[in-house]
This record gives structure tokens, C-alpha cells and sequence, in this order.
């Protein structure tokens, strides 16, 4: 069998237009339009998956729920996938805060050859597909969804939701989500030919 994507979406989604995750969203702008991080990131998935099915390419839901989802369940949840299916990875997917711009990734300080092969490739890809963008490096930090599970992992920063001119460019336009689930795509197709090779 093939390898296995594992896609994760960061926080809860809106139920019955009430966002389930506190924090973790933009400032309200002068229009009053605000994002929730929770909402794009399942949007962000929700692309990619279409996407995949479409070539073909298996893959593993691993937040289908709208409801906020604990990290322990969720690294138990692709722990368990994994288990069964053996060759599988992950990526995390957020965007970013705290007064930024453009777009980085991140490893567990322990990661092994194959997550740093799938960091690469975000890099090498995120200057292909947002040449007008910055890409803010590959970081090591012990997050959860990276440090805690069992296959290769990344999580992705895709953007800064407090920066008014990236939320609007990309988190909060069709055009800008349909972008990074695009480059999202080209990160999964280069690590199976990687894995195939």
C-alpha cells in the first residue's frame, strides 16, 4: 500500500455560526470581518481532501468533527492509523499569529530524516508557489501533533491571521485559500514520489 496522508486541522470549527475554539483568531477589521482560525484551517482541509480524491490519492480525515478536539486524542487517534497502516505522515495545518508575515513550518527537536524531508520540501515549494511571500524557516519546537506521534510530521504556518494585508490577500479570499491548498497538495505529491523513489 501506499504511503497515507494523515491531514490535521488545528482547534475547533463554527457550530451553528459560533466558533468553538476561544482565541485563536483575527482582530476585527474595520469592515467588522474577522477570521477564526479553526474555520480556515478546516476550509484549508477540507480543499486538500477534494483534491486528493480527485487524483486518486488515499488519505486519512484525522478532525472530521467541528467540535474542538484535544491534542492527546488527536495524537492517539494517528498513533492508532498509523499502527495499522505503518506507512503514513502528517501535517498540521494553522495559521500563524503574533505580528508576523509569510509562512514557516514546524519539526519536533527530534524529528527524523523524513520530517525534515517533508519540511524541506515546504520550503522549496512555498518560494515556488508565493514567490511575493517570505518563508520564515523550518523551526524545531516539541508541539504536540509532531513531537507525540509515530510517522513523519509537520505542522504548517500558513500565513499570519493578525496581519491585515496577509489575512486578507490569503485566509480570507477563495483565491488565496485555493493557493495554499494547492501548495499544501505539491508538499503530500513530493513526499510520496520521494517515498516511491
Amino acid at each position: 500500500m501506499s504511503c497515507i496522508p494523515i491531514i490535521s486541522n488545528g482547534h475547533g470549527g463554527l457550530i451553528g455560526n459560533v466558533y468553538q475554539t476561544k482565541g485563536k483568531r483575527s482582530p476585527v477589521w474595520s469592515d467588522g470581518a474577522v477570521l477564526y482560525e479553526g474555520e480556515f484551517n478546516r476550509a484549508i482541509k477540507n480543499r486538500l481532501l477534494e483534491l486528493l480524491h480527485f487524483k486518486g490519492i488515499p488519505y486519512y480525515d484525522l478532525v472530521p468533527e467541528q467540535h474542538d478536539i484535544h491534542r492527546s486524542v488527536r495524537v492517539a487517534r494517528a498513533n492508532r492509523f498509523h499502527a495499522q497502516y505503518k506507512n503514513t505522515f502528517l501535517l498540521d495545518l494553522h495559521s500563524n499569529a503574533g505580528g508576523g508575515k509569510g509562512s514557516e513550518v514546524f519539526i519536533s527537536s527530534a524529528a527524523s530524516s523524513s520530517s525534515l524531508a517533508l519540511a524541506h520540501w515546504s520550503q522549496a515549494l512555498f518560494v515556488q508557489h508565493f514567490p511575493e511571500s517570505t518563508f520564515r524557516g523550518i523551526k524545531r519546537r516539541n508541539f504536540d501533533l509532531v513531537h507525540l506521534t509515530n510517522m513523519p510530521a509537520i505542522l504548517l504556518e500558513h500565513f499570519f491571521m493578525d496581519n491585515e494585508q496577509e489575512c486578507r490577500t490569503y485566509l480570507m479570499t477563495t483565491k488565496g485559500r485555493d493557493r495554499i491548498a494547492a501548495y499544501t497538495l505539491a508538499i503530500i505529491e513530493a513526499y510520496l514520489k520521494y517515498h516511491h523513489s
